[in-house]
């Protein structure tokens, strides 16, 4: 099995089982700069952007920095092993621009059950060997299909966010899922990263999530792998 997917996988139990605090997040309007280049007009302070800010920092590898970020409702206090030589730390985050919903809490038979709470409070992973920090990996629930809106919600004002790839096919195992895509997003002052947005089944007893999983490097494999229809 893909080590993405099971890290993937860890963060959708944590967020089925785990209860958040609601709360709502007001939304501007975007505006285009050049094709295939969105910019984002300003909004609140974004738990994404600080997250990718540190992560394509000096500091970004290093597992012991993301403890001092305090958007980070820590679940884990250190990083834990979860198959030979691979680690994930799991936390909460809140993504903006969504609104308080019935999310179930996917839990089977009788202890199935629904919920309200912010669609946008999600599950952030921190993943990589024991001795750095390689890629950051986002699940909220509910499939969102417009990938870029909720990107630029996230990274502000400062930051290009570019369509590298659509059309991106789901897994075999995810019934119900819409296609992917991968997204380039320049902050300023930080190096590029590479953003690939997907939806995952999660079970009957969920109703689906939206990954975000950011990479340092251009994922050229895995969109070949995927399929996916790449413009740049």
């Amino acid at each position: 099995m893909n080590l993405n997917h099971l890290t993937a996988a860890a963060a959708i139990a944590i967020l089925s089982l785990a209860g958040c605090q609601k709360g709502t997040a007001a939304v501007e309007s975007p505006a285009s700069s050049k094709p295939g280049t969105e910019r984002v007009a300003p909004t609140q302070s974004s738990d994404m952007l600080a997250s990718a800010e540190l992560f394509v920092s000096e500091q970004g590898r290093d597992w012991t920095a993301y403890s001092a970020l305090p958007q980070i409702k820590w679940i884990d206090p250190s990083p834990k092993e979860y198959v030979p030589g691979r680690y994930s730390q799991h936390g909460k985050i809140l993504l903006l621009g969504f609104s308080v919903k019935e999310v179930p809490n996917g839990r089977p038979g009788p202890d199935y059950a629904t919920t309200k709470r912010n669609e946008g409070e999600s599950t952030l992973s921190i993943n990589g060997s024991q001795a750095a920090v390689e890629s950051i990996s986002i699940s909220k629930p509910f499939y969102s299909d417009d990938y870029l809106d909720v990107l630029k919600k996230q990274f502000g004002a400062t930051a290009e966010v570019s369509t590298i790839a659509d059309e991106c096919a789901p897994g075999e195992a995810e019934e119900g899922a819409g296609n992917g895509a991968f997204f380039a997003v320049s902050i300023a002052g930080r190096e590029k990263i590479y953003v690939q947005a997907s939806q995952q089944d999660g079970g009957k007893y969920t109703a689906g999530f939206t990954v975000f999983d950011l990479t340092r490097t251009r994922p050229s494999e895995v969109m070949a792998q995927l399929k996916c229809k790449q413009h740049q």
